[in-house]
């Protein structure tokens, strides 16, 4: 994904605050997913932001059945901690954001 791609999902985007991440979510034609990460500095070195992403990536995989057949753009925002907690309560917030996010009614277009 590109700049334009991540600022087109913010601005229309659904939103959703966890504890380790934030997912935005836009619902697309079809079911066509596309998933884009971010880890800013805050979220700390290198090698933590590089592990983080890693993580959302397997969960993403692993985690299919969350989507179903929604279709659309996801932006996960890494949060301070998400490299570092234990791999269930990953996986739960982030299944619990993902649905939330998905299942979220579509904001109005203008």
């Amino acid at each position: 994904m590109r700049r334009s791609d991540f600022k087109r999902v913010y601005a229309g985007g659904t939103k959703v605050v966890g504890r380790y991440l934030v997912i935005f979510a836009l619902a697309g034609e079809g079911e066509v997913r596309r998933l884009g990460i971010t880890a800013t500095r805050k979220t700390g070195g290198a090698v933590v932001r590089n592990r983080a992403r890693r993580r959302i990536r397997a969960l993403a995989r692993t985690r299919e059945a969350v989507l179903g057949r929604w279709g659309g753009e996801i932006v996960v925002n890494v949060r301070r901690g998400c490299a570092e907690v234990g791999w269930s309560a990953l996986a739960e917030e982030f299944e619990r954001c993902m649905r939330k996010a998905t299942t979220a009614p579509r904001p109005p277009v203008s």
